[in-house]
């Protein structure tokens, strides 16, 4: 049996429609960051970086959404896309950008208490230029990888969701836009997004 521990966050949502899509059975276990719990001695001791998502394999804790979805996509040999170098390629832009920069654009916009203009502008402009990537490459293929959704594609889809979190209307962007309601019906994407259940991040 596989153990998730996660919550309503991006990384976590990577995993958690990554095991939808393997159509894995799998025991799922909240972690509500907003109240710390990421720094519970039970989850420590999984990871002692204090971060989720963490998978728990054959009695060992994998972390790290990235190295979680390239362990499932190996061990399963599922969502390669054409080109397992062009899958990677893509795969760390939503891992190395599309990521780090919307949490952010996130806490300049929204969470920090005093939230100085040059601060925002400067994190919300690395959400853009990520964003006219992505729309560049959008306009060219139906998905980051090419013709087929990838581990590429998952990685990116949950922080595309928050694009609100860095003042972004999806609009501006319609490949993209088209793009993320591709990927939206995917039935394994919606049940991942629901994982844990009840779970929301305020």
């Amino acid at each position: 049996m596989l153990h998730f521990y996660g919550w309503a966050t991006p990384n976590s949502q990577r995993v958690s429609i990554m095991l939808e899509e393997c159509g894995l059975t799998y025991a799922v276990t909240g972690v509500n960051i907003r109240a710390r719990e990421q720094f519970a001695p039970e989850i420590l001791a999984l990871n002692p970086y204090g971060k989720i998502p963490i998978l728990v394999e054959d009695g060992r804790a994998i972390i790290e959404s990235g190295a979680i979805l390239l362990h499932l996509a190996e061990r399963h040999g599922v969502l390669w896309g054409e080109d397992r170098a062009t899958t990677l390629s893509w795969l760390m832009v939503a891992l190395t950008s599309l990521g780090p920069f919307t949490g952010q654009a996130h806490h300049w916009t929204g969470l920090a208490p005093e939230k100085p203009e040059a601060a925002r502008a400067h994190s919300t402009a690395l959400v853009d230029r990520v964003y006219r990537l992505l729309e560049g490459r959008l306009a060219a293929v139906p998905y980051l990888a090419g013709q087929a959704c990838s581990i590429a594609d998952i990685a990116a889809y949950p922080w595309v969701a928050k694009h609100h979190w860095a003042a972004r209307e999806l609009s501006a962007t319609p490949y993209l836009a088209a793009w993320f309601a591709r990927m939206g019906e995917r039935p394994a994407v919606r049940r991942g997004m629901r994982v844990p259940e009840g779970a929301r991040l305020e």
